[in-house]
């Protein structure tokens, strides 16, 4: 009887309804990571020099009528209880649409939830640096606002991270898993929306992928590689060289250490 009442409701009322009651274990969520290019670049390019400012209106006309508004590229998340393995789904457009030094641009993140320990490949001025270090717990503070993405009904939560950058965040509990795209975690269940707006940066799932028992996340392979540094000397690193090359803007702070 129970279960013809549940069978009832996901009928009436659609997959929302379905995603309260049914918890998801395992999965493969395919995100959308979306820049708009139109908004950042007077500040990353603009400020830079790589363009004399008295060509720069002309530069970024001609961009603009050569290229989209949004640098767009799509990530897969495979999760399980307790971890998760956020990589590439496909090939990946151009460093802002092959304007700027890659940084970052094509990120894969294996995260431990139980130990807040992960593993990070992240690229370098086109080398891959390897980071091993500890998740950032993000002080979240919940709201009311309900959205639906991908078919789950998503709570919305605000938070402040690297001190002072203001993130909005969807989570829905019917997936049990605490983490999210990149190194985004620590809500009461999957992450499945970050927009970080001043920056005007946004990662969205886009489509759910149930996993059978059988299929396992696969170890991929920058685990293995022996030389691994902390977050903040990555960071460091990229840092002195964006100052050398006067690319340091808050956007590019930002950007890499995602």
């Amino acid at each position: 009887m129970i279960r013809l009442f549940f069978i009832i409701i996901f009928l009436l009322t659609g997959k929302s309804a379905f995603s309260q009651y049914y918890f998801v274990e395992r999965g493969r969520i395919i995100f959308e990571r979306k820049v708009n290019t139109h908004a950042i670049l007077p500040e990353v390019i603009g400020e830079s020099g790589i363009v004399a400012k008295e060509e720069f209106v002309t530069f970024f006309q001609k961009y603009k009528a050569d290229h989209p508004q949004f640098w767009i590229d799509s990530f897969q998340l495979i999760f399980n209880h307790d971890s998760t393995l956020y990589k590439p789904a496909g090939s990946i457009t151009p460093f802002l649409h092959g304007i700027g030094v890659p940084m970052a641009d094509r990120n894969q993140v294996l995260a431990d939830l139980s130990s807040f320990q992960y593993f990070a490949e992240k690229n370098a001025y086109n080398e891959q640096k390897v980071i091993r270090d500890t998740l950032t717990k993000i002080r979240w503070k919940l709201t009311d606002e309900i959205r639906e993405i991908a078919g789950f009904e998503c709570r919305r939560a605000n938070a402040l991270i690297n001190d002072s950058v203001y993130i909005v965040a969807f989570y829905t509990d019917a997936i049990k898993t605490k983490g999210g795209p990149e190194l985004f975690n620590g809500l009461p269940g999957m992450i499945l929306g970050v927009a970080i707006p001043h920056y005007h940066i946004s990662y969205f799932a886009t489509r759910f992928e149930a996993l059978s028992k059988s299929e396992k996340m696969t170890t991929p392979n920058f685990l293995f590689q022996k030389s691994k540094i902390k977050q903040i000397d990555y960071f460091n690193e990229m840092l002195s060289y964006l100052q050398e090359k006067n690319l340091d803007s808050p956007w590019m702070k930002v950007f890499i250490r995602l």
